[in-house]
């Protein structure tokens, strides 16, 4: 069912699972999702603002593939990254996405294997037995971070977020971390592949997500939704108008190296060439997300 319905395959092997999309059929992105594979299960994960489309749209073709669809309301994703998670977990060998039931302490998860933005795993099962294990972990040597910590490291390293970065308004081929890592053209149909092909082989999207990195400026740091200018005058947009495709979705947390970083989206027509600033922050360096 999901192979019927997803932008990306999903492998026959018990123990790997993928990153993909839904798409309506007009080829516009209604969520992403990472599906793991439980034992004799299968688990799909999503961020919070594609939920409800996850539920609907799959909710819809459960019953003519015979598939049971169970939320999970109390389950939660605790994440381990950095150069000591494989030494904290005992050292489980997993590629992105593959998994291993693992036991922490007398408790039982799922263990899946990342590798961006940084390498590391994450660990999904219900929220009380995430509890224990964080504890555990801790006391392992793990140091607790928040998730502005978090976010700092996906802006930086370039990795969209849906429901920031990507949301019903998009399509996948706005955005080439997208393309790379959620999207097969070698696999079978699925709703809106027409508009991802085509998109991709004989067009080229009005609007592109980049990653900036940011000079902040005397007077305020860069925030989401500030706007990118070129010689004082906004980028313009792909009929001749302007503020229409340029903008920050994502601003990091905190400065690295004395530097913030964003992901946005630039008109076609703009010239990656000529200086730019969002708003009072100097850009330095543009580069595709």
């Amino acid at each position: 069912m999901l192979n019927a319905i997803l932008t990306n395959d999903v492998p026959a092997q018990g123990d790997r699972g993928a990153y993909a999309m839904l798409l309506n059929p007009k080829g516009r992105v209604q969520t992403d999702l990472r599906v793991v594979k439980a034992t004799d299960e299968i688990l799909v994960d999503t961020e919070p603002e594609g939920a409800e489309a996850t539920k609907e749209i799959l909710g819809r073709y459960a019953p003519f593939s015979r598939v049971k669809l169970e939320e999970l309301p109390d389950w939660k994703v605790l994440g381990l990254y950095g150069p000591r998670a494989a030494e904290l977990l005992e050292n489980p060998d997993l590629a992105e996405h593959e998994t291993k039931q693992v036991e922490i302490g007398g408790v039982s998860v799922v263990v899946v294997g990342v590798a961006v933005p940084v390498g590391g795993y994450d660990l999904i099962g219900p929220s009380g037995a995430l509890d224990k294990i964080r504890e555990r972990l801790i006391e392992r040597g793990a140091v607790l971070a928040d998730y502005a910590a978090y976010e700092t490291a996906r802006i930086a390293a370039g990795i969209p977020r849906f429901g920031a970065d990507i949301t019903p308004d998009n399509f996948p081929g706005e955005s080439e971390n997208a393309l790379a890592r959620a999207v097969s053209f070698g696999k079978g149909c699925y709703p809106g592949q027409e508009t991802v092909a085509r998109m991709r082989y004989r067009g080229s999207p009005n609007k592109r997500l980049y990653r900036f990195e940011l000079e902040p400026g005397p007077m305020e740091q860069p925030e989401t939704g500030d706007e990118v200018l070129q010689n004082d005058k906004k980028v313009p947009g792909p009929i001749g108008k302007v503020d229409v495709v340029s903008w920050l979705t994502s601003v990091t947390p905190f400065a690295v190296d004395g530097k913030f970083y964003a992901l946005g989206y630039l008109a076609r027509k703009a010239d990656l060439e000529a200086p730019m600033r969002a708003e009072d922050a100097k850009v330095l360096a543009v580069t595709q997300a």
